[in-house]
């Protein structure tokens, strides 16, 4: 029986193993997740941001721009 004591104590360590390495993927997926969660929240937050700046911006009355008289150059002629 001292086999069987043995096998079963070394199955039992294997088991604790498993279950500790599977508890440390889990939790690190888990804070993977949240980051990711968190990141795209931040990105939407600074679009509504970006569209309320720009919705404001329409909504207020811009001066005319005044027209400045650019001198040309005259045109070149092309010889033929």
């Amino acid at each position: 029986m001292g086999m069987a004591h043995k096998g079963v104590r070394y199955m039992g360590s294997a088991l604790s193993l498993l279950l500790g390495a599977g508890a440390a993927l889990s939790s690190s997926y888990l804070a993977s997740r949240i980051k990711e969660k968190q990141d795209v929240e931040s990105r939407l937050d600074r679009l509504e941001q970006m569209l309320a700046e720009l919705e404001a911006a329409q909504k207020t009355p811009k001066a005319p721009a005044r027209k400045t008289a650019a001198k040309k150059a005259p045109a070149k002629k092309a010889n033929k």
